[in-house]
């Protein structure tokens, strides 16, 4: 044994030093410059042979000792805060003065050597204790965890337990008032056992887990069943627990039942006294998703109103856009206090010369409109938008009429006809007159720009809707 100690201690990969130790504290945002204030300490896979050093660390919860060479627990027995111990995959053999360890709850030794738990022995709080692909062999390596008042998780898979007698000691009343998690997969007395499960379920009355599936109160029922008259009074449990089933299952419709005529009885005495009561499908929608769902409801379709969600045009969108933006009015406000002597800037005015401007400019679009109408011999459609609040409106063009413009004065002589004289003269006047529609279009949209400038809107940024309008607006001019 001490030829392997030190040939695991020449070995070792890492050796616990303060220095080492520090530098673990700061790769796992630890407490390097005050070792007491670590709670959580990770040494796994570190190819410790030694535990040493760990004196300064008074503090430690959680200690991770997982695939080292652990031989002892020496060296850490005075960690007396110590709650978790994951000390897996080492070299244990025993877990000699363990129980000084007074505040450990939980306690991790698989795939160790060990060949009794004798040390765990008058532990005052421990209560899960995971000791899988160990070395245990008779009941006299377990019998110490009897002493273990606080102990309700116990994981002894894939050991040595040969001995009946094991299951006996699970189902003394030191055990089986107290476990409730219990693994002994995996261990030859299992199958020593005749109905290894339902004799547990039957005899351990708080378990709710045995090795790898949970136990239900059917299964107990069952399994006392099983207990006191064999296989055929299990039969018959069983086909009483369907009845029960079955019963519980009416008593379910039937209380819905009630509740579905109570509901309407209710209704009906409200409808007679003339109490009317409005049902709100959409009272466990939020606001905004209730109003969408109402302008679906209300016939709008889903490609809309996923337009009008893209362009920011739904109401709870406006309504969200006009908060941020008096929020921002308030944050830009001066915040100087005005002197009482001090002039108040006059609040501002109309202008008036904008809306003088404005109706000069409606005059002269509707004199030059009136000239092209004179000019040209065919009327140029005009596109008229639908009256329609939906993002994408439809467009209807006007149809040209054959007769003279109504808008034109009754003074101005009709136009003369063409006169065709040579081919020459006609394409002059055709280009003449294309041009002058031309001009007069130009014309128009150069004040459009100025009214829209005047109000303070941008004439080059708008919503995909008024976007497409104006290029079918343009394309039915030309």
């Amino acid at each position: 044994l001490e030829l392997v100690r030190l040939y695991t201690a020449t070995m070792a990969a890492w050796e616990m030093t303060k220095e080492a130790l520090r530098k673990v504290c700061r790769d796992n945002n630890g407490y390097a410059h005050a070792p007491e204030l670590n709670d959580v300490l990770h040494l796994h896979c570190k190819g410790i042979a030694e535990i040493t050093n760990l004196e300064e660390y008074t503090g430690l919860k959680t200690l991770y000792l997982e695939s080292n060479s652990v031989d002892d627990l020496e060296g850490l027995l005075h960690l007396d805060r110590l709650r978790c111990l994951y000390i897996a995959k080492n070299c244990l053999r025993d877990l000699d003065r363990a129980a000084r360890l007074v505040a450990l709850t939980t306690l991790d030794v698989s795939d160790n050597q060990i060949v009794t738990l004798e040390g765990l022995r008058d532990h005052p709080s421990l209560s899960t204790l995971v000791a899988v692909n160990n070395k245990l062999r008779e009941v006299s390596a377990v019998e110490a965890l009897g002493s273990c008042v606080r102990l309700v998780t116990v994981d002894l898979s894939r050991n040595k337990l040969e001995d009946r007698a094991v299951v006996d000691f699970f189902l003394s009343p030191t055990m089986s008032d107290r476990v409730r998690l219990l693994k002994l997969q995996g261990n030859p007395a299992v199958s020593e056992v005749p109905a290894y499960r339902k004799t547990l379920v039957s005899g351990m009355k708080r378990l709710n887990y045995l090795d790898d599936s949970p136990v239900f109160p059917k299964d107990k029922r069952l399994a006392a069943a099983w207990l006191r008259g064999g296989v055929e009074e299990e039969k018959a449990e069983r086909a009483r627990i369907f009845e029960d089933e079955r019963k519980e299952r009416e008593r379910h419709r039937a209380a819905f039942d009630d509740m579905v005529a109570n509901a309407r009885r209710e209704a009906e005495e409200k409808e007679r006294a003339g109490i009317q009561t409005e049902r709100d499908p959409y009272r466990f929608m939020s606001e905004e998703a209730a109003e969408e769902a109402r302008m679906l409801a209300d016939g709008m379709s889903e490609w809309a109103l996923e337009e009008m969600r893209a362009n920011e045009q739904l109401p709870w969108q406006v309504r969200e856009r006009e908060r941020v933006s008096e929020k921002t009015e308030k944050t830009a406000e001066p915040t100087r206090t005005r002197q009482p002597n001090e002039e108040q800037p006059d609040k501002e005015q109309p202008d008036e010369e904008d809306e003088e401007d404005e109706e000069e400019g409606d005059r002269v679009a509707e004199v030059d409109v009136e000239h092209v109408a004179e000019v040209d011999a065919e009327r140029i459609p005009v596109a008229i938008p639908i009256d329609d609040d939906r993002p994408t409106p439809g467009i209807f063009v006007a149809q040209v009429d054959d007769d003279d413009d109504p808008a034109a004065p009754a003074s101005a002589p009709p136009p003369p006809p063409p006169v065709a004289t040579s081919t020459k003269t006609t394409t002059t006047d055709e280009d003449r007159e294309a041009s002058e529609a031309s001009a007069a279009e130009e014309l128009r949209r150069e004040l459009e720009k100025m009214r829209a400038a005047r109000r303070g809107e941008r004439h080059d940024v708008v919503d995909g809707a008024t976007r497409r309008r104006r290029e079918l607006e343009r394309a039915a001019d030309s």
